[in-house]
């Protein structure tokens, strides 16, 4: 019968054992499967060795970005020691543990140079028990600023929520969005034509991080105007609705607004001051009445937050403050049910106007076939299957991350991140900084990341290379139980690890 790790437990760590498995009343249970490698980093120290043939040098002002090739969890074991609270952003595009196999019998997940097959009656623990070494690391690499996003479909897509929530922590997740891949369905699925993935997205700390918004197109549906501050466009009504939407929730929210020319006006200070009394918690609307008799006499159009059923609703801006300071910020629209009044919606990236993106990312550039075409133009044969189009990860990197920021990869692939990083440094000046990680199964990572890179910094067929600089790391590892040989060999490799850091 085979060993397990709890045999030399005593029987009191048996009980509290037990006792920890009873309290836990909600939440993602599986069964811990061990792995070689992560064994292995346990007891030799992991580090990574430079293949200075690989390296490219372009243009010493460029970002210098890498790829390690080796098994994601050695490079994640590394990257704590380098890189601990150092990245941006993180993206990967993990095994979708689908079961299914290929003509050689091979799946898409292999976990201790074994395929998991769909019959596996432990696929789906095995392979949480694969990514959950794998995230946790991950999550301290992370800034307090950071995001991780991470692509995967229907096989996993729940259990893997679960996860995260357990690892990054439920109030830390910011969105699990439908990720349209190909908009005619594919036909072969039973039931339902599948036309997407998701794309799931966690803080490291919600309230540090930041989504950006996605510049408008020209062909936008989305109408801006100019005024004397730049673009804006309609944004949401200034009448209160949903809870507190009473004039009795806020009282000093309820007031006649002017109007004159499509200008938004305010009444005076003092006038504003007598529709509500303190002291007796009333409403003088015999004075408002008079409000409304006079400016409409001096040929102002006078509004009350008032909605259709005639009730007596308050605005969402304050007299003191809000209204004072962004009376030219409400939009005037008329229609044939009289007047609504909206505020202007500016744009958060500078004087671009910009839309915050959907729940759903769509884009016909995010056809799971273009990704394929993509990386065989640039090779000049078809490499890998189905990489991801190279327009969606730019943007979820550029959504999730700043001009300057550190992004990760751990499942690099055929090296997409890579030239999206580098693609969206040329688009808008960035210095963004790239780390691939990625096993040279089936020589992908000599024959396909790293090639697909090269190229892309050197140029291929017709299309011009893109500065950038490259470095190319092996995963090794020295004895933790040194020889005096082995001291020097960790000293000459720890410098390299420094260099990296």
């Amino acid at each position: 019968m085979a060993k397990t790790k709890y045999e030399n437990y005593s029987k009191e760590q048996l009980i509290a054992k037990l006792e920890k498995l009873e309290k836990k009343g909600y939440g993602l249970v599986w069964e811990d499967k061990p792995e070689k490698i992560a064994d292995r980093c346990e007891k030799e120290l992991p580090v990574l060795v430079e293949d200075k043939k690989k390296e490219i040098k372009k243009d010493p002002e460029k970002p210098t970005h890498f790829i390690f090739e080796g098994d994601n969890y050695h490079t994640l074991y590394t990257l704590n020691f380098t890189h601990k609270k150092g990245i941006d952003v993180i993206y990967i595009d993990p095994p979708y543990n689908t079961g299914k196999t290929d003509k050689a019998g091979k799946t898409d997940f292999r976990y201790n140079d074994r395929f998991i097959k769909k019959e596996d009656r432990f696929r789906h623990s095995t392979w949480l028990s694969f990514m959950n070494k794998r995230l946790r690391l991950a999550k301290n690499l992370l800034k307090d600023t950071g995001i991780i996003a991470i692509s995967i479909d229907d096989n996993e897509v729940f259990n893997l929520k679960l996860l995260c929530d357990k690892i990054f922590g439920e109030l830390n997740h910011i969105g699990t969005v439908p990720t349209i891949m190909n908009l005619k369905g594919n036909q072969d699925q039973f039931g339902f034509a599948g036309t997407h993935e998701y794309t799931l997205f966690y803080a490291k700390v919600k309230s540090k991080a930041t989504i950006l918004e996605f510049d408008v197109e020209e062909d936008s549906d989305d109408l801006w105007s100019n005024d004397e501050k730049g673009p804006y466009k309609k944004g949401r009504g200034i009448l209160a609705d949903g809870k507190e939407k009473y004039r009795e929730d806020r009282e000093q929210m309820y007031f006649p607004l002017l109007i004159k020319d499509d200008k938004v006006s305010l009444i005076q200070e003092e006038e504003h001051s007598k529709i509500y009394d303190k002291n007796t918690d009333t409403f003088d609307d015999d004075f408002v009445k008079l409000l409304i008799e006079k400016y409409k006499n001096k040929g102002f159009e006078v509004v009350l937050p008032i909605n259709s059923k005639n009730e007596l609703l308050r605005w969402t801006w304050g007299y003191d403050h809000k209204f004072q300071t962004h009376i030219k910020d409400v939009i005037v629209t008329r229609t044939k049910n009289g007047i609504t009044l909206n505020k202007k919606q500016r744009p958060k990236l500078g004087n671009l106007p910009s839309k915050k993106p959907k729940s759903v990312l769509y884009r016909p550039e995010y056809s799971s076939g273009n990704g394929t075409n993509q990386l065989k133009e640039i090779l000049g044969y078809e490499a890998f299957n189905n990489p991801k189009p190279i327009e969606l990860i730019k943007d979820i990197l550029f959504l999730t991350g700043k001009k300057d920021a550190i992004i990760l990869d751990f499942f690099a692939g055929s090296g997409t991140t890579g030239q999206a990083v580098i693609e969206l440094n040329k688009m808008d000046e960035g210095q963004r900084q790239c780390i691939l990680c990625t096993n040279n199964e089936n020589n992908i990572c000599e024959e396909v990341t790293y090639p697909r890179l090269q190229r892309v910094i050197n140029g291929y067929n017709d299309v011009r290379g893109i500065p950038a600089n490259l470095k190319y790391f092996k995963t090794d590892y020295v004895p933790i139980v040194l020889t005096d040989n082995d001291k020097r060999n960790l000293v000459a490799k720890s410098t390299e690890l420094l260099c990296i850091a």
